[in-house]
């Protein structure tokens, strides 16, 4: 047998790296002394800690690594594990190349101007109060956990046979910056008379909301937020509370036939719209908060 000193060196893997998978209980010695503690390794394991160092290189943790070593090759839980595996992986290399992309676009990038703020596709208008099923949850992001709600939210109204045909929308409660832990609430349309049934709320409208026209997804909030704050400095207004957004996909009614047909064509979500509501003059003093997708944007789907 072999010293863990002469096994790793024949391994190529550190000495504390053996320790830590015997500690964790991935990767045991042949033998320890019981008097002094010295683990003894067998070359035949040689081919056992590749297969574990191949697994770990592939993105396993420790944990899956452990499950996939009890394992048969051609067990089907193995292969499950195997298939979710490459499955993050296709998704590591996916956000890669898009990482690679917006670094070519900055590669090639020309000098542009400044945005000019005092004339941008923002209007005012007032914005009605809108009967709604509503779910408040925290999320990590803004992204499938709010689509999970959505799809709830709309089955629940599509028992009741109570959806009104507006558009769904989306409220972010946080006033600050927030890239994951997000205050959302989905919202549903109902008609009015539905409220107590459905046991809905009547979303509040606003009197005087600056409202603008945008086309992305929720990663690009920050630039709708940012036009409209700019819009707000050079109009000498200023932001009251939570911005509202819209979403270009809507479930259409809520009859379950309709609700079937959008769970089969299901699209991304993508802005539509935003909405912040405002006051006629800005205040002294009063100064905008920085870009924020999230502060309480309410948002369409």
């Amino acid at each position: 047998m072999l010293k863990i000193g002469d096994f790793s060196r024949l391994a190529h893997v550190s000495v504390k790296t053996l320790r830590f998978y015997d500690e964790a209980g991935l990767f045991a010695p042949a033998a320890v002394e019981p008097r002094t503690g010295y683990r003894f390794y067998r070359a035949a394991q040689l081919a056992q800690l590749q297969r574990i160092l191949l697994l770990r290189e592939l993105g396993c943790t420790v944990a899956e690594t452990a499950l996939l070593m009890r394992l048969a090759p051609d067990a089907p839980a193995y292969v499950r594990e195997l298939a979710q595996l490459r499955r993050r992986l296709m998704t590591r290399v996916a956000r890669d190349e898009e990482r690679l992309r917006r670094l070519d676009a900055l590669l090639h990038a020309q000098p542009r101007p400044a945005p000019d703020y005092a004339t941008p596709a923002v209007v005012v208008r007032a914005l009605p109060p809108v009967s709604a099923l509503t779910v408040r949850e925290r999320v990590r992001v803004a992204g499938g956990e709010v689509q999970r709600m959505f799809e709830s939210t709309e089955r629940r109204v599509a028992r009741h046979r109570c959806r009104a045909p507006s558009s769904p929308f989306l409220l972010f409660h946080d006033m600050e910056y927030r890239d994951s832990d997000m205050d959302v609430e989905v919202c549903v349309p109902i008609e009015a008379a539905a409220l107590s049934v459905c046991s809905g709320r009547l979303v509040p409208g606003v009197a005087r909301a600056a409202c603008a026209r945008f086309a992305g997804s929720y990663a690009q909030a920050p630039q709708l937020y940012g036009r409209m704050l700019g819009w707000l400095d050079a109009a000498q207004s200023r932001a009251l509370r939570k911005l509202l957004a819209s979403v270009h996909r809507s479930p259409g009614s809520g009859s379950p036939r309709a609700w079937r047909g959008r769970r089969r064509h299901r699209t991304h979500d993508r802005f539509r719209s935003g909405s912040l509501p405002c006051s006629r003059h800005r205040q002294p003093g009063v100064r905008a908060h920085p870009p924020s997708p999230r502060s309480g944007l309410r948002s369409s789907r």
